[in-house]
């Protein structure tokens, strides 16, 4: 989406975790080392066979969730802090916010929040040569919803 010439983008995206941080202040210092965030929501779609092989309708299945989070190594320090290990940080839900101008006051701000996210693993990956030490992390969200989904 582009309004005004501006496209959503990384410098957009606001994160907040209160179960984590404390408060529900949107760009907590705690989470200022995140570098990558992605989500996915899957229905099994599944297409029913009848007479002569042929489609004869459809069959939808479960929802999947997945989403993973890239963090620096501060960011992850600092999270273990609270609990000793990732893994021990219990269920917290993510909100991530992108807000973008359409006026000169007015902003849209988009929301999509993965709820009872929980890591299932902790470590780190550096090698020779990184001036920055980062590692990706699953979030196994409970459920994924979008500002713009019916309550």
């Amino acid at each position: 989406m582009v309004i005004n010439n501006v496209a959503y983008s990384w410098a957009m995206v606001t994160l907040t975790a209160p179960a984590l941080t404390g408060d529900n202040s949107e760009g907590s210092t705690l989470l200022n080392g995140v570098t990558a965030i992605s989500w996915e929501r899957k229905r099994n779609i599944q297409n029913n066979y009848g007479m002569g092989g042929e489609p004869v309708n459809r069959g939808f299945g479960n929802m999947t969730y997945t989403a993973s989070i890239t963090m620096d190594y501060n960011t992850q320090v600092a999270l273990r802090a609270l609990k000793g290990s990732l893994t021990q940080l219990g269920e917290f839900d993510l909100t991530i916010s992108f807000a973008n101008e359409m006026g000169t006051e007015d902003w849209t701000t988009e929301t999509i929040t993965l709820k009872g996210c929980i890591f299932s693993e902790d470590g780190m990956d550096v090698k020779q040569d990184d001036t920055t030490i980062t590692k990706e992390f699953n979030l196994n969200p409970f459920k994924i919803i979008l500002s713009t989904d019916a309550a």
